[in-house]
């Protein structure tokens, strides 16, 4: 292995404790890693005691030690995001999100991949939404909301 997959595998686990650490007295979120098996998908979060027994969303993590450009509200992380894996973000059926993570620091900032996400190569990412005890009841509260309004199940099937 060289230092580049050293760097993502600390990223990795940087992303998992961050997003999975108890705040206001709850824990919110389980991540399940889903290793190199799946493509542009670094992991599965689930929701914890959801009204939807499907929520869900998908993470990539880009980790670096590059730092920071900018200041104050135009800080980003310099983080590589390269167009062929926003477009296929895009094409996942559910919220997805990259989490940008600085392993020095051991903080990580999140960024939804929407339909309005451009189609280009990011080389970094806002840090306006730190992982932490402010963003995660918030997006607990989005995602339940996003699966409780989509109904998934069959009308009628052939095999009824």
């Amino acid at each position: 292995m060289n230092e580049k997959d050293y760097i993502g595998m600390r990223g990795e686990v940087v992303f998992a404790f961050l997003i999975g650490k108890p705040c206001n007295k709850r824990f919110w979120f389980i991540a399940d890693f889903l290793g190199g098996k799946a493509e542009t998908k670094d992991f599965t979060v689930r929701l914890i005691d959801p009204s939807s027994l499907d929520a869900t969303f998908f993470v990539q993590v880009k980790a670096t030690k590059r730092g920071y450009s900018g200041k104050g509200a135009n800080q980003k992380l310099k983080v590589t995001v390269k167009k062929k894996d926003i477009a296929k973000l895009k094409l996942v059926s559910g919220p997805t999100y990259v989490a940008g993570i600085d392993i020095e620091a051991e903080v990580g900032f999140l960024y939804a991949i929407t339909r309005q996400t451009p189609d280009k190569t990011l080389s970094s990412i806002p840090c306006s939404h730190p992982i932490n005890c402010s963003l995660i009841p918030a997006l607990w509260k989005e995602i339940a909301a996003y699966w409780k309004r989509r109904n998934m199940l069959a009308k009628k099937s052939l095999f009824s």
